[in-house]
């Protein structure tokens, strides 16, 4: 028992020092020209509200296809519930400084030193839409998830996160893709959809493959 908790302290802590060597790598961009810390900014805090977008246009390219529409909502309340539900209550046992207060670090956002780093809200939002668009479309979904991906690592660079936040934030991400999924499922799709629950229902798309 005692070897099992020393290992694990040994391996929480060289994993810490990753992290904070990567942060430090990523970090070491900022700061180097102004055009470039413009471009971190802007990506940095506003790829999630192009996302955003990105769905509504998702929804108007096709706008008499039901399931766009409810895959549309599934991913704006997974998205919801990755912020409000699931990362408050990791941050409510789990409480991590942002690297900017934990340490010297160049910061180019403004952001609230007394809320927690990890896991990171913006991450698992994004992260929350794009898997959940991939349900009815690969090619938005993977759009998305590279945007996504892109932003998250922009929030390393700019200062406002370490890289195992946005690691937390994706898997909060999934998490939450499953859980808005199931809660779809169960009460909202049915709603929505009318007769077409029939075809778009686990069972619906079984008896459809046979």
């Amino acid at each position: 028992m005692i070897l099992t908790h020393f290992f694990g302290a040994v391996l929480g802590l060289k994993l810490l020092d990753f992290d904070y060597n990567i942060f430090k790598i990523l970090n070491g961009l900022a700061g180097q020209s102004h055009s470039l810390d413009v471009f971190f900014v802007i990506v940095a805090e506003g790829i999630l509200y192009l996302i955003f977008a990105g769905i509504a246009i998702f929804i108007l390219m096709d706008k008499k296809n039901k399931e766009r529409k409810i895959i549309a909502l599934q991913a704006l309340f997974a998205a919801l519930i990755s912020r409000v539900v699931f990362i408050e209550l990791i941050r409510v046992f789990f409480f991590r400084l942002r690297p900017f207060v934990a340490g010297v670090v160049t910061q180019l956002v403004y952001h609230n030193p007394l809320e927690a780093s990890f896991p990171s809200g913006h991450a698992a939002a994004m992260f929350a839409m794009a898997f959940t668009i991939c349900f009815v479309s690969r090619k938005w979904g993977v759009f998305f998830l590279i945007l996504a991906l892109i932003s998250s690592v922009c929030r390393v660079i700019v200062g406002v996160h370490y890289p195992m936040d946005i690691v937390g934030g994706f898997l909060v991400g999934i998490l939450s893709v499953l859980a808005a999924k199931m809660v779809f499922d169960l009460w909202v799709r049915k709603r929505l959809a009318g007769p077409s629950w029939a075809r778009h229902s686990p069972l619906g798309l079984l008896k459809k493959r046979k």
